[in-house]
């Protein structure tokens, strides 16, 4: 089914896209789409900031509004119908609108962008008698493009008996999704993403009143209740269960997008738009499983810099690699990239020979050419999810961080594993700021995916963070440029094997 938005709305998330892409962001963020909104300085959004107090300042002149859309060009996203659906069900179950609007894609912003609200105050207008206004709009009737027909036939009956029954399933295996998540990976950004889902999918039930589907509830004459599989009472371990959930989630968001046709087409399209979710959450817990599993057990990360790749060294690496090095990166800042290629290529013969790790430094290009493990970044780096685009979301994704908001952060945007540091100044690296022994212990506590302490470790000071809790540790001329580096890998590893 099309979604329809009325021509303002389109426009304005045409824009919203527009001004993203100029920054070179493929999915536009609030400030994109509300500087969008204002762009039409006699439109519903403006009209409705400026009696809460938005400031005249703010609103760009028709003029100007003219000259820019008259340029801009229209990007089409995997993102834009997503988006286009949330502003249509928005516009509809809470403005009671029949096409998404304008207003409803300001709605859509107030409730999924938390930085909303600072925006617009910013902007002067007073946020608390704006979300009066919204929750005022909430009290309005619902509005089904298709009524409910109470006294209709038992076709309508046998339909809300399916509906109730799908829902209930959802609701349970997203329950036992969310468990695994917390309990099991202990991953509090996998266990966001599985609440979130379950909240929308709940307001989404709301399309059509709970107590008329509970009332067609018949659980006496349910041929089903007493129907059971062999494969049906067998777990083999917890990633079994959550298989089974998962599976049954999206079996039932079918189920309910499918008869939830019969009730209210814009209730099947907000059902769907929930079984996709579904497949990220389920394709998100898979590669979390797949790289925690690869850097379970990897305690030492080799950063290798160019005086450390001449022919020579390549048996040393080799000797490394057979005794306990699981994962090395690809650090040269200046090279020709004729030279940093050929040095990939060579690192990737070597470790896939050895069945280790490689990963990049900076470079998406050159781990994507190489067909590199991974991709480690930098804070001022290209962003996460613009990275993934590039190296593709089966592979390993690093960042560096110095602070916890950055881990935080990191992990929300879906780091598969995090350095810490600048722990110590190095013999060749002075650091102005170091993240120091206090963020090693931080990142202890809140960091719950691999996490690499980093900066000027050696066989002098890992004892010391030994003491502190780090089990990974990632190092570069204490362990290369040694004397004997077979030597110190088995004191470094035999330092963090007793933390």
């Amino acid at each position: 089914m099309e979604l329809e938005l009325s021509s303002a709305c389109r426009r304005a998330l045409d824009f919203a896209f527009h001004l993203a892409f100029e920054e070179g962001i493929l999915e536009p963020e609030a400030k994109h789409c509300i500087s969008a909104l204002l762009f039409d300085p006699e439109g519903p959004v403006t009209n409705l900031l400026k009696d809460f107090g938005l400031q005249e300042s703010r609103i760009v002149s028709a003029k100007a509004n003219n000259n820019i859309e008259a340029g801009f060009s229209v990007f089409e996203s995997a993102k834009k119908p997503y988006i286009s659906s949330k502003i249509l069900r928005i516009s509809k179950k809470i403005l009671a609108e029949q096409e998404g609007t304008s207003l409803g894609f300001l709605v859509y912003l107030i409730e999924d962008f938390k930085n909303t609200q600072l925006i617009l105050e910013s902007m002067g207008v007073n946020w608390e008698q704006l979300i009066n206004w919204v929750d005022n709009q909430r009290m309005a009737p619902l509005v089904l493009d298709v009524p409910l027909d109470l006294d209709a036939h038992t076709e309508i009956d046998s339909c809300l008996r399916i509906l109730d029954a799908a829902a209930n399933r959802v609701r349970e295996g997203l329950r036992v999704v969310d468990d695994y998540c917390r309990f099991i990976l202990n991953s509090s950004q996998l266990c966001t993403i599985t609440k979130k889902l379950r909240h929308d999918f709940n307001e989404t039930l709301q399309w059509i009143p709970a107590t008329l589907i509970i009332s067609h509830r018949n659980v006496e004459e349910d041929v089903g209740t007493s129907i059971h599989t062999n494969q049906e009472l067998t777990r083999l371990n917890d990633e079994d269960v959550f298989k089974a959930n998962i599976k049954r989630v999206q079996e039932s968001l079918r189920s309910l997008e499918e008869f939830g046709k019969l009730e209210s087409p814009d209730f099947s399209v907000a059902i769907g738009e929930i079984r996709y979710r579904s497949y990220d959450l389920e394709q998100r817990i898979f590669r979390f499983l797949d790289y925690s599993g690869k850097l379970k057990d990897i305690k030492i990360y080799g950063l290798l810099g160019p005086e450390h790749l001449d022919p020579g060294f390549m048996d040393t690496l080799d000797a490394l690699f057979e005794n306990g090095l699981d994962m090395v990166q690809l650090r040269i800042k200046n090279a020709p990239d004729s030279k940093l290629l050929d040095y990939a290529f060579e690192l990737k013969t070597l470790t896939a020979q050895n069945g280790k790790l490689l990963i990049i430094n900076d470079r998406p290009d050159i781990a994507k050419i190489v067909d590199a493990d991974g991709l480690h970044l930098g804070q001022d780096d290209l962003p996460l999810k613009e990275a993934k685009l590039i190296i593709g979301r089966n592979k390993i994704l690093g960042i560096s961080t110095h602070n916890e908001d950055q881990i935080l952060k990191s992990i929300e945007n879906g780091a598969d594993y995090i350095g810490v540091g600048p722990v110590f100044n190095s013999k060749t690296k002075t650091f102005n700021n170091l993240a120091g022994l206090d963020f090693v212990q931080a990142a202890n506590t809140v960091c719950t995916i691999p996490w690499f302490a980093i900066g000027g470790i050696d066989t002098q000071n890992i004892t010391q963070l030994a003491k502190h809790g780090v089990k990974r540790i990632a190092v570069s001329n204490a362990l290369f440029n040694s004397e004997n580096p077979l030597k110190t890998l088995k004191v470094l590893k035999q330092a963090l094997a007793n933390s």
